[in-house]
């Protein structure tokens, strides 16, 4: 043999790999004049080395595999492995691959060089990098003579956010006391979403029970996105349905108020029966004013709400007509009046996508609502204002005192500054400010007679009556004035003394005037 190929062949042995060299068994890869294995095998015994055959396989199978690990995108693999079965090894070498993944990008399976064993056995691909994206990763392997693609899957990671909003809540369809709730969620916003993956959850009502709130599995956005809780179930109760929810890392309180039915076989009534009175004050009566003429009154039957209406249903009416911040109804009869003012203590607020009772007076009257607000309420409602005789008449509940609880009204029967008690009377409780000094709940105190709860005190109570004297002969049914500036207002409130809640007291104000300690209560057919 020429010195120089003995030279060339020294050099191969010193440099290449083992697994480089293996090959040469087979080719002439680099023109040496070697052009079969047995030429090859006999230089090589000149050195004592052995050549193996390079390795191959009959049958290679990507679809029978065991994968270990698990891909997530944006992190990086850890302890990832595929084991894929081969038949027909031929105990040959092979120099080991990696692959670059393809669909998923930023992975690669990587085989590391060795031997096929001699018939079946397995081939263990690390895979390792960082995945772009979720999905599909595939890696095209040719190893042994034989090709096959293998799949891995990567999946999203687990979701987190940074914020959820349960106060921005965008709130649809109504839910109404003893009524299953139909087409109702709510979407809540959250910010930093890491795109990861949030399982379902279904949450239950606290304060008002029977409601559940659904959230069906997905994934966050990246960055900013909204959850979309679906509401079911029947709500025992009017108030606010509470649900404690915990997602992505957060938490947050989602409150939907819970209305009662609105219409008159819904809000609670009580039959006035038809009656003649003496409408108006006598002259020795304390504090009697004098637009009070005492007159008769004939009337026909008629219901009236037990209670001033509250809070919780005027907020579903306003709901219910897409009304906004601004309390205007524009397909309404009086589409240029607003209807309704925030009050922030114990009212009504706009909470940015619809009106809500501040939280625990869902069951008190309405307040800063105007006589457009009244009158839109009650044609909604089924019913009417009721006239100021109408009101006059279901106060007295046939008494003739200065009172429906006679000649005075202490602490324990009204709604009122119990440090101004009426003339000659007194009140267990009188210091000044030791009295609510706000609303209480409709159903606060003793009904009258009729049934009818806190027509002295509590709010003042529009009627439909335009303002004006009386007058001075009988009259059936009087509905009053044709025209006026002014609407009647009845009944005191909780921020005057004892005298200006009597059956017969009369005040007045401008339609469109509305105030913290002024509501309304309705009238309905019999």
């Amino acid at each position: 043999m020429k010195k120089s190929t003995i030279s060339i062949l020294a050099f191969l042995f010193s440099y290449n790999s083992y697994s480089q060299t293996l090959q040469q068994c087979t080719t002439d890869n680099n023109n040496d004049g070697v052009t079969n294995t047995t030429d090859f095998l006999n230089l090589v015994g000149q050195f004592g080395q052995n050549c193996e055959p390079l390795g191959t396989v009959s049958s290679f199978t990507c679809s029978d595999f065991i994968n270990s690990g698990t891909l997530i995108q944006g992190s990086e693999a850890s302890n990832v492995n595929s084991i894929i079965s081969y038949t027909g090894g031929n105990g040959g070498d092979h120099n080991g691959q990696v692959v670059s993944s393809t669909g998923v990008t930023g992975l690669y399976a990587a085989l590391s060089s060795g031997s096929f064993t001699s018939g079946s056995g397995n081939l263990t691909y690390m895979i390792f990098g960082t995945p772009t994206s979720s999905g599909t990763a595939s890696f095209d392997l040719n190893i042994g003579g034989q090709t096959c693609t293998l799949t891995r899957t990567v999946e999203l990671p687990v979701g987190s956010i940074t914020a959820l909003s349960c106060s921005t809540a965008t709130n649809n369809g109504t839910l109404t006391q003893g009524v299953t709730a139909a087409s109702v969620s709510s979407s809540i916003p959250y910010t930093g979403g890491n795109g990861g993956t949030h399982i379902g959850q279904t949450v239950t009502s606290t304060g008002v029970i029977g409601l559940t709130a659904t959230l069906n599995a997905g994934t966050f956005a990246s960055g900013e996105g909204s959850l979309t809780y679906t509401i079911t179930g029947t709500p025992t109760t009017i108030g606010t349905a509470s649900f404690a929810l915990n997602i992505g890392g957060q938490t947050c309180t989602l409150n939907t108020i819970v209305n009662i039915g609105i219409g008159p076989l819904n809000i609670e009534t009580a039959l006035i029966p038809a009656g003649t009175f003496t409408m108006g004050s006598p002259a020795s009566e304390s504090g009697q004013g004098s637009d009070e003429v005492q007159h008769q009154v004939t009337l026909s039957a008629y219901r009236m709400s037990k209670y001033e209406t509250t809070n919780a249903q005027f907020a579903a009416f306003l709901n219910a007509k897409s009304i906004g911040s601004n309390g205007l109804y524009a397909l309404g009869a009086y589409p240029t009046q607003v209807l309704i003012y925030t009050v922030t203590t114990f009212g009504l607020t706009w909470t940015g996508t619809q009106w809500q009772p501040v939280t625990g007076k869902e069951n008190f009257p309405v307040v800063g609502v105007t006589w457009y607000g009244a009158k839109e309420f009650a044609t909604y409602a089924g019913g009417r204002l009721p006239t100021e005789a109408e009101w006059e008449y279901a106060c007295r509940g046939n008494t003739t005192t200065a009172f429906s609880t006679g000649a005075c009204l202490n602490n324990t029967q009204a709604n009122y500054t119990w440090n101004v008690p009426f003339a000659n009377c007194s009140n267990t409780s009188s210091e000044l400010f030791n009295f609510p000094y706000q609303t209480q709940a409709v159903n606060s105190y003793n009904p009258n007679a009729y049934g009818l709860y806190n027509m002295h005190g509590n709010v003042w109570e529009w009627c439909s009556d335009w303002y004006g004297p009386y007058s001075a002969t009988a009259q059936t049914n009087p509905i009053g004035l044709s025209s006026g500036t002014r609407r009647v207002f009845r009944g005191g409130s909780w921020y005057l003394g004892a005298e200006l809640c009597r059956s017969a007291r009369r005040t007045y104000v401008e339609p469109n005037d509305a105030y913290a300690y002024g509501g309304f209560r309705l009238a309905f057919a019999p």
